[in-house]
């Protein structure tokens, strides 16, 4: 039964990822009021999406920190879907091979380590050594 659980989630996620690839995870909340323009200042666009997998980027968050050209913007995006899609499989196999050799507390560690939610950890990591603007 837990495995099958387990399948059912596991499932459920892969099914999910590409939509959630696609989404603007950087557009604000319609139910949040209009942020003041300092505040806007201050926050950076995330590079790895809090609401994907460890490791996966954040389309539009990543293209508008490059500053892209219109140009540029489709051909990194796309570059960028790929590369998500890669990394699920890569989790999800990695994932899948854990069980032919781990014990249930080993598989339950390493699937931490792909949760979603660690994201924001690493842009925080990535914000406190960011050189500041026009820095060499």
């Amino acid at each position: 039964m837990k495995s099958w659980l387990f399948v059912f989630a596991l499932g459920s996620l892969v099914l999910a990822a590409p939509s959630a690839q696609e989404h603007n995870h950087q557009a604000p909340a319609a139910a949040k009021p209009a942020a003041a323009p300092a505040a806007m200042a201050e926050h950076r666009p995330e590079i790895f999406c809090g609401t994907m997998k460890t490791g996966q980027l954040c389309s539009l968050g990543t293209a508008t920190l490059l500053g892209l050209t219109p140009q540029n913007r489709e051909a990194w995006l796309t570059a960028v879907r790929t590369y998500n899609r890669e990394v699920n499989a890569a989790i999800t196999k990695l994932q899948a091979q854990a069980k032919t050799t781990l014990s249930p507390a080993q598989i339950a560690e390493v699937n931490s380590w792909f949760a979603v939610g660690i994201n924001p950890q690493i842009n925080q990591l990535l914000l406190a050594t960011a050189k500041p603007a026009g820095a060499k």
